[in-house]
C-alpha cells in the first residue's frame, strides 16, 4: 500500500475516484443526473450558463455564472428558472445552493432560497451559505 499525496491529480485519477464513490453511493442513491443551461452568443462562445445535477428529490446547483454584458438583464433569473423547470420535470421537490459572502446571497434569495447554515471564515474572512428551497 502506498499513501500518495499530489496538488496536480491526473483526469484518470478524478475519474476513477468518483467511479468507486458513486459506485457506494448507488446503494443507498440514484447516481446524479447532470443539468446544464447555457446562453451563447452569436458565435457560440457562452456568455451565460448554469451546471448541477439532480438526485433523488433534489436538484444542486453547481456553478452559475453570467457575463458583464448580460449582468443585470434576468439572465440568471432565466438560468434558475430553466434548471429549476427542468428539476421538477425530472420529479425534483427541493433545490440547493451554495455561494460566498462575496457572490449571490440576495439573488437567489429573491428567488425563493433560504440559507439553511453558513460557513464562517471561508476561505478566510468571507462566508459560504448553503440554501435551499422548496420547488
Amino acid at each position: 500500500m502506498e499513501l500518495i499525496l499530489t496538488d496536480k491529480p491526473g483526469a484518470e485519477d478524478l475519474a476513477e475516484i468518483e467511479a468507486e464513490l458513486f459506485a457506494f453511493n448507488s446503494q443507498f442513491i440514484d447516481k446524479p443526473v447532470s443539468l446544464a443551461v447555457f446562453i451563447c452568443g452569436p458565435d457560440g462562445k457562452k456568455l451565460a450558463g448554469l451546471t448541477g445535477s439532480t438526485v433523488g428529490d433534489w436538484l444542486r446547483i453547481n456553478m452559475l455564472w453570467v457575463s458583464d454584458t448580460l449582468r443585470g438583464q434576468g439572465t440568471g433569473s432565466a438560468l434558475i428558472q430553466a434548471a429549476e423547470e427542468e428539476a421538477r420535470r425530472r420529479g425534483c421537490l427541493y433545490a440547493q445552493v451554495d455561494t460566498a459572502s462575496f457572490q449571490a446571497r440576495p439573488f437567489y434569495e429573491k428567488k425563493g432560497y433560504v440559507v439553511r447554515f453558513v460557513l464562517d471564515n471561508y476561505p478566510r474572512v468571507h462566508q459560504r451559505f448553503y440554501l435551499t428551497k422548496a420547488l
